[in-house]
């Protein structure tokens, strides 16, 4: 499946009609688990198909068909292979900063057009930066890189707020298994601008999210 999705990638024509169809199908598979895929190398594999799969213009009416097909593989493998998982963390990663400096690039401010497919994407990001923030073991060390690297694509653009509302709720969820370490550190290690930036999302969390957070499990127990 692999070099078939390698080679209909060549020709932009086919990503929609042969590309979206093998991932698919390549999520399917994964779905049954570790006692249907013996061997670890197959979805270390399909992460790294997702890698030649382009995201870059692509046209907006299948952007959304692209983008479903390369969440479903990863929500896969992070739902059902947690041993493979355990070892290809930094793949994983490249895999999902690829659909999220993906959206962010879709969801600027310049139309309306394609916005709710856009809208569906950035809802799927906040979605698997939920999951990942649950899976602390795996990717607590890289908080602070999936942060970094989330600020760095943002500050190239101004997204609809729509788009934009999505996204912060989601680096919120990584910003739950930040310690104080990590929040110095981002303080200290990200460039100027970057830094003022993580400075305006780290006081809205502070203020709003965590707050609501803290009221809610308050009000639970």
């Amino acid at each position: 499946m692999k070099a078939l999705s390698i080679e209909a990638c060549k020709e932009h024509t086919l990503i929609s009609t042969v590309v979206v169809p093998v991932l698919h199908t390549m999520a399917l598979f994964l779905r049954q688990g570790e006692q249907f895929l013996i061997n670890p190398h197959h979805v270390t594999l399909s992460l790294s198909t997702l890698l030649t799969v382009p995201l870059e213009n692509v046209k907006t009416e299948d952007f959304y068909t692209v983008f479903l097909a390369i969440h479903e593989v990863l929500f896969s493998v992070l739902q059902c292979h947690p041993k493979v998982m355990l070892k290809s963390v930094p793949t994983f990663l490249s895999c999902f900063h690829r659909l999220v400096a993906s959206v962010l690039h879709e969801g600027q401010q310049k139309g309306d057009k394609g916005i709710i497919n856009i809208q569906k994407c950035a809802k799927l990001v906040e979605r698997k930066y939920t999951f990942i923030a649950a899976k602390t073991e795996e990717f607590t060390v890289f908080s602070t890189f999936i942060i970094s690297q989330y600020i760095h694509e943002l500050q190239k653009v101004t997204l609809q707020p729509v788009v934009k509302k999505y996204l912060t709720e989601g680096i919120f969820h990584i910003l739950d298994i930040c310690i104080d370490r990590d929040i110095k550190f981002l303080n200290t290690s990200l460039q100027i601008g970057a830094r003022e930036m993580f400075k305006e999302i780290y006081c809205e969390y502070s203020s709003h999210y965590r707050t609501r957070n803290q009221k809610e499990e308050k009000y639970t127990v």
